[in-house]
């Protein structure tokens, strides 16, 4: 940021100013310049804290294990009630009219302390699902999400663990979730975001996170550290229980040795352990895990069951540690600060960082000094010891024998924050460092610069976007809050104040969203550079596997529609440009790829809520198309998990899931030809082809035309149409073996539903066959490269535009293929066909059918009574089902009860 130019009290006054310094002088003499006319201004007292404030800080000077809120990668938000009896949670949950996100009310299934006990410290996992609560006898309790946000159940833990102890010795005092692998571990680094000739790039790179995770897939563990010095390994083993295996750092001889603080996190294939007693002394070890595989058999089930062995390795010591330069502090924070993975190429080693805090007492005048916090750091470095080179004339020709390197903290210059900080963690693979302070801002803070130098807007901001501090994004500084907790990527805050509820913060614009004047270049640029690092953010967060709905919620609801469609241009860029389009691929291989690929899903996610028309529910083309392909998407995997080529004769257990999206893809099908006959009018009426593809769309948003046309849609439509054909000839053998009354009334209200269409299977099934065969010669004939072909399908997903390489494949479809399909149909009965409770163009239609009466997920009307998940996004429902029921589900709907068909997790109240 620009820093302001200091006046120059060297120049010449005015004659006013003169005459009015003269008369100053007359009256106070040489005092005149301690109000500030001759000097520099005085720095003003700080505020006195208030006493929850002091209260917390307190409380992170006695112990490393008492966060009492805490943000989940999963975008849960968890909060320990003012009495400590119960666990709430909230989530930000996007308003659909006001394009905002709002923090929710509590959700309806707290979790509450066990009898005689309160809760004093919670940690979500580094992937998000589980969280750890500590009680006040020191006994803790693991939870694990139930389906969706906002309902955790409890799972099977070592009972020596949860019971805890009643004795200060067993105090928690630290706590570190191992990475869950291959989630955390395989997480891709993304290089910084550079303008040239108008065009944004951002590369993606393929990266390996080294350190050590549980030796199972999926499965977590978890350390926590004692005040008597006893490190513990929580581990889940193969049923799922958690077990526990411990050792002794060190002997407790009296209360001096007691730990106050622990902090572990990863150094290449080990973990760094620091360790923080009363007595100030800093002790740092290696932690390494043996975890003992064997591989058993339980019927025709085989399962990896593991018996860890911990091994600690005494690194080093000091002895009495305390800020450089400032007294009256206390330690309220310790933390290792890992290096970043190799692939980021940064040579940082990992730091030992403690965190100092002085705060005054209130009303008491002799404590003369503001509220600060210091950051105390450590490199772990090793020396190797040299032995006297007299050594050698002990033997002739000898030489000096090596020494093994020893493990040494070297002490770094301490980084000074002048508000009292009360949390640190790292940010996008280690290199980034975020301060949570009293004020309700964060200190973005560079890992990899030698002082770790606060991040301010870079001098090329709208030619280079590195990250959100340094595109001018961040916090404006609010009342001082005992309780902060920040969102993955720090782009939203939410804060407590003892006795009132939560609240919510979003990072913004430093500078303003919108350019002071019109035709102010420099303010044009900034916003534009803001709107691309969000969407690199969004990306960095949805390779993560972390919510992105952050990323989403800071851009402004006025946002133009030319800045959202660059947001998304942009995402597409980063995520598909290898992969966008599959015209010129085998059929079964672009099956394949469009049904495993998760990036293009990913972007299509952000146009569908940014696809809006301000003010209103009604979709734009862009966001009308996302919600098209994410649908065609959720059916395609439904069909390939349920229409196996070894699938028996007749399903009659599977067919009633699938009776839902059946029937939404019959009626899709109606929609798409009914959309091609309305062009077809408007030609008739003496419009040009083109013209009248580009009319519909910009007047109704209509994405008929460009799904057929994009490569993605298209294959997905083919998919359906294979479903289709396969289901019905299921439903036929699955009728007569139904098990229940109910199975088979659905099934066969569904196969007379078939029967009756406008537009029967066989024409669409040739339609969609020869379609992708004309696009591919289109493409050939007129040599087109597959620069030319991404560019055409990106045009296609994000404005509707039609290429001209493609206009002789609309041109057949209208002129040929749609009077073939539609020659013996009852053109009718098509136009009045109801299609509207698919819900394409509006988000919430106003028909009856349409009051979100339907199931997102399985499309059948909802049943009464049924509680509801929402997703966080898009705000569709669907059936809460129990978990029970869920698991004699198919696996594609399993699968879907975790998130929407817009990749994000289902809400619960």
């Amino acid at each position: 940021m620009d820093q302001t130019t200091e006046p120059d009290h060297q120049s010449l006054p005015q004659a006013e100013e003169t005459s009015m310094m003269d008369n100053m002088e007359d009256l106070f003499g040489e005092a005149a310049d301690d109000l500030g006319l001759g000097a520099a201004p005085l720095s003003l007292p700080q505020a006195p804290l208030s006493t929850p404030v002091l209260l917390r800080l307190a409380d992170l000077q006695r112990s490393g294990c008492c966060t009492k809120l805490a943000w989940s990668n999963t975008g849960s938000i968890a909060c320990i009630s003012d009495d400590g009896l119960k666990i709430t949670f909230h989530s930000t949950l996007r308003n659909p009219r006001k394009e905002h996100y709002e923090l929710s009310k509590p959700s309806k299934h707290p979790l509450e302390a066990p009898d005689g006990r309160h809760f004093v410290h919670i940690q979500f996992s580094g992937f998000g699902p589980d969280l750890a609560a500590v009680d006040s006898y020191a006994g803790i309790h693991i939870y694990s999400m139930a389906g969706a946000i906002g309902r955790m159940q409890p799972v099977t833990v070592d009972p020596a663990v949860v019971n805890g102890g009643s004795s200060v010795l067993d105090t928690l005092v630290g706590m570190y979730w191992l990475p869950l692998s291959p989630a955390e571990v395989k997480v891709p680094y993304f290089t910084q975001a550079n303008k040239n000739d108008g065009t944004w790039t951002t590369s993606m790179r393929g990266g390996l996170n080294e350190g050590v995770s549980h030796h199972v897939e999926g499965k977590g563990a978890l350390f926590y550290v004692t005040a008597s010095h006893k490190l513990c390994l929580l581990y889940q083993n193969h049923v799922n229980a958690w077990q526990s295996v411990s050792i002794e750092l060190e002997t407790t001889n009296t209360t001096q040795t007691l730990l106050s603080n622990a902090a572990i996190g990863p150094e290449g294939h080990q973990l760094i352990l620091a360790t923080h007693d009363r007595a100030h002394c800093l002790r740092t070890y290696s932690i390494s895990i043996n975890w003992n595989p064997t591989e058993q058999h339980a019927g025709n089930m085989r399962f990896i069951s593991v018996a860890p062995a911990l091994h600690i390795g005494h690194l080093s010591a000091v002895e009495g540690i305390a800020p450089q330069q400032t007294d009256n502090s206390r330690i309220s924070h310790l933390a290792v600060v890992p290096s970043p993975p190799q692939h980021v190429q940064d040579p940082s080693n990992a730091t030992i960082c403690a965190i100092f805090t002085q705060a005054p007492v209130p009303l008491d005048p002799s404590q003369g000094f503001d509220t600060l916090s210091v950051l105390a750091r450590w490199t772990i470095d090793s020396t190797t010891p040299a032995l006297h080179e007299s050594f050698t004339k002990l033997k002739q020709n000898g030489s000096i024998p090596v020494q093994p390197a020893t493990p040494v903290l070297r002490r770094q210059l301490d980084v000074p924050a002048n508000k009292l900080v009360l949390g640190l963690s790292c940010l996008y693979l280690n290199t980034i460092l975020a301060l949570t302070a009293s004020d309700g801002t964060i200190e973005f803070r560079s890992r990899t610069s030698e002082n770790w130098d606060i991040l301010h807007q870079v001098p090329n901001h709208s030619t280079v976007v590195k990250s959100l501090p340094q595109s001018a994004l961040g916090y404006f500084p609010t009342d001082h809050v005992p309780h902060v907790a920040h969102s993955t990527d720090g782009s939203a805050l939410v804060y407590s104040k003892p006795g009132g509820p939560l609240e919510l913060r979003y990072m913004t614009l430093l500078s303003g969203w919108q350019p002071l004047e019109k035709g102010m270049d420099g303010d044009a640029s900034t916003v534009e550079a803001a709107v691309i690092c969000l969407s690199r953010q969004y990306a960095i967060l949805a390779t993560s596997h972390a919510s992105s709905d952050e990323a989403l919620a800071v851009l402004p609801t006025n946002l133009s529609m030319e800045l959202r469609t660059l947001f998304v241009r942009h995402l597409i860029f980063t995520f598909c440009r290898q992969i966008l389009d599959v015209s010129m691929l085998e059929q079964k291989r672009q099956q394949h790829h469009v049904l495993s690929d998760p990036w293009l899903a990913r972007a299509m996610s952000a146009q569908l809520v940014l696809g809006v028309k301000p003010g209103t529910l009604e979709r734009t083309f862009a966001g009308q198309f996302a919600y098209c392909l994410l649908n065609l998407k959720l059916i395609g995997l439904s069909a390939a998990s349920s229409m196996s080529r070894d699938m028996p004769a007749g399903r009659p257990d599977i067919m009633p899931f699938l009776v839902g999206h059946m029937r939404w893809s019959l009626d899709f099908l109606q929609y798409m030809i009914e959309s091609l006959t309305q062009i077809k009018r408007l030609v008739s009426s003496g419009l040009a082809l083109k013209q009248a593809c580009e009319e519909c769309t910009a007047k109704t948003g209509n994405p008929v035309v460009q799904l057929l046309l994009c490569s993605y849609g298209r294959t997905y439509l083919r998919v359906q149409m294979f479903f289709l054909v396969s289901a019905i000839k299921l439903l036929q053998s699955s009728i007569p073996r139904a098990r229940t009354l109910e199975d088979r009334t659905v099934m066969v209200d569904v196969y007379d539903f078939a029967k009756s269409v406008p537009v029967g299977l066989s024409p669409l099934m040739e339609f969609m066959q020869s379609l992708d065969t004309i696009v591919r010669s289109a493409y050939t004939d007129a040599g087109v490269d597959a620069q030319k072909r991404y560019e055409n399908e990106i045009g296609l997903i994000t404005e509707g535009r039609i290429p001209d390489d493609l206009m002789p494949v609309v041109e057949n479809i209208f002129n040929k293929m749609l009077p073939d399909m539609t020659g013996g149909v009852d053109m009718g009965k098509l136009y009045f066909w109801d299609t509207t409770w698919l819900g394409i163009d509006r988000i919430a239609a106003t028909t009856q059918q349409g009051q979100r009466c339907f199931d997102a997920i399985r499309k059948t009307p909802l049943r009464t009574g049924m509680k509801l998940r929402l997703c966080r996004r898009c705000g569709a429902v669907m059936e809460d089902i129990p978990s029970e029921a869920a698991k004699q589900a198919p696996a594609w709907l399993y699968h879907a009860q975790r998130q929407c068909y817009c990749q994000t997790y289902w809400w619960i109240e």
